[in-house]
């Protein structure tokens, strides 16, 4: 099936432009610490909307059919930022919450649902694409022309750069400096990623080319795949399972070998409406080491359910079992197939694909939402362990509340400070306990930094300067070992910018009792 491609390329360098402008803004705002970077409920949506929109907007529109691609993708764009205000609500109050794991997978699970999300728009904005098949192509061309194209920004960044040395080397150092403006690079790479894809979309049989080459090298991998399965399989009966959950990355590897199964039968069976890609003896033997992938599934649930039944549930492990769960239906799906069909069964991969398909992208959606927010089902799972005594207030894990649980960890952590001080300052821990005492100048061991312009005679005393800094867990553990090398001493540590480079330093001053400099 040839789908059509009429670019209208003014309009995709247009929208290309306008996310190179999106970029730079949402870096200034961060570079100035201005609006968004510091209310996270609009950040997140805009950086969401200015990476994800353009981009499938240059991967979708076609010729006369730019008003049907606008609407779409602008509705998609209402989505995903609702989901985004939501996630970035999470995030909030700003400075106080841990956002790396939030941000890590919402970075994720967004990107793999707007990928999948793309490809159903392109089959129904396309004329006469219907079926399971436009599905299939607009899969792997929107795959080998993203690549291509960040190559392309790659090698073309390169260029750039010997450019504006050899024109430095001759004493024109125009370019060099032009090209260490952000908003010049800015520009320049969103408009040289969004020509990359103007030239890889209209180069279709070229695409098409690279992706049947993909799909033959993985052809004659997959045997292999599936002998090497099969023989691990008559193995772990005679070794055991514990063997294979002590290490604590059995289930990884199970369910990373089922994901990597699964993709490589698609790449080779495709639409599965062609003739076998093998000869009949392969494809029976193939057939039947279908039935190898419930196995892992259930191996894979074992290992999930052992931890589960130690740890209780954390947003990993609910993330493990969203991933065990569509694994494990797309198993079951293609293994019914064959229940049903036989050896005909890839007959029925479009019908499990699609369902499945959309299946995924509703999860994916919902897990950014209230509906199906893992970081508070982690921390109504956490609290259930506490107050009912499965773990004792010594034994829990507060850490993880202010790591991983984002805004409801933190006003988790605010409760317990309401319902109990003595508690609280157990959950601290003694190190941010004292990081605390030592910012607070009514908790400082009666020390005054500075009162008539002498310093503190007070033994094993840190003063901070600014009064309310907060260091670094490294900077603090550092500090912390020297105090204890210089016993009776007073520490002052100073955070200055030595060196104007817009990064902090530490400089720690030790005076005896006495005033005197060590």
């Amino acid at each position: 099936m040839v789908l059509p491609s009429n670019l209208p390329k003014l309009l995709m360098l247009t929208a290309a432009g306008l996310q190179g402008l999106g970029i730079y803004l949402l870096y200034r705002s961060f570079d100035e610490g201005l609006w968004p970077s510091q209310s996270p409920m609009w950040f997140y949506p805009m950086i969401s909307l200015v990476l994800l929109l353009p981009a499938g907007f240059l991967l979708t529109v076609e010729r006369s059919r730019e008003r049907a691609t606008l609407v779409r993708v602008g509705a998609y764009g209402m989505v995903i930022g609702l989901l985004g205000a939501y996630v970035g609500y999470q995030a909030m109050p700003f400075g106080e919450v841990r956002i790396y794991g939030l941000s890590a997978t919402y970075a994720i699970s967004l990107g793999i649902a707007s990928f999948m999300t793309l490809i159903f728009v392109q089959r129904q904005i396309t004329d006469d694409a219907t079926g399971y098949e436009p599905l299939f192509i607009y899969s792997w061309r929107n795959l080998v022309v993203g690549a291509l194209s960040l190559a392309f920004l790659g090698g073309a960044f390169l260029m750039y750069v010997l450019w504006a040395a050899l024109f430095n080397e001759i004493g024109i150092g125009f370019f060099q400096a032009l090209f260490r403006e952000v908003w010049f690079v800015t520009f320049l790479g969103a408009l040289t990623f969004g020509g990359g894809v103007i030239v890889f979309r209209g180069l279709t049989e070229v695409v098409d080319s690279i992706s049947r080459l993909v799909s033959g090298i993985i052809k004659l991998l997959l045997p292999f795949l599936f002998a090497m399965t099969v023989v691990f399989l008559v193995a772990l009966p005679f070794t055991g399972l514990e063997i294979l959950w002590s290490t604590n990355q059995g289930t990884m590897l199970l369910m990373v070998l089922t994901f990597i199964l699964l993709l490589c039968i698609n790449a080779v069976y495709q639409t599965g409406v062609a003739l076998s890609p093998y000869p009949v003896w392969l494809h029976y033997a193939v057939t039947g080491a279908l039935f190898t992938l419930p196995i892992f599934s259930a191996l894979s649930f074992y290992g999930l359910y052992t931890r589960l039944d130690q740890y209780a549930w954390t947003v990993v492990r609910y993330w493990a079992f969203v991933v065990w769960l569509m694994l494990c239906l797309f198993s079951l799906g293609y293994v019914l197939a064959v229940m049903k069909r036989g050896v005909a069964w890839p007959a029925m991969m479009a019908s499990v694909n699609s369902v499945l398909g959309v299946f995924v992208i509703v999860v994916l959606l919902l897990s950014n939402s209230p509906l199906l927010d893992f970081r508070k089902l982690s921390l109504a799972s956490q609290m259930d362990r506490l107050t009912s005594g499965a773990v004792s207030p010594e034994d829990f894990d507060d850490q993880y509340l202010r790591d991983e649980l984002a805004r409801p960890g933190y006003l988790a952590l605010r409760d317990l400070i309401a319902q109990d001080p003595v508690l609280w300052r157990r959950l601290e821990g003694e190190r941010d306990h004292e990081v605390r005492q030592r910012t607070q100048p009514e908790n400082r061991k009666g020390i005054d930094p500075v009162p008539s312009g002498s310093m503190s005679p007070q033994p094993d005393a840190l003063v901070l300067a600014p009064a309310d800094l907060v260091l670094p867990e490294p900077v603090q553990v550092a500090i912390d070992a020297l105090m204890a090398k210089q016993a009776g001493t007073v520490g002052y540590v100073l955070a200055v910018d030595f060196d104007e480079d817009e990064q902090t330093e530490y400089a720690v001053l030790l005076f005896e009792p006495t005033g005197a400099l060590q």
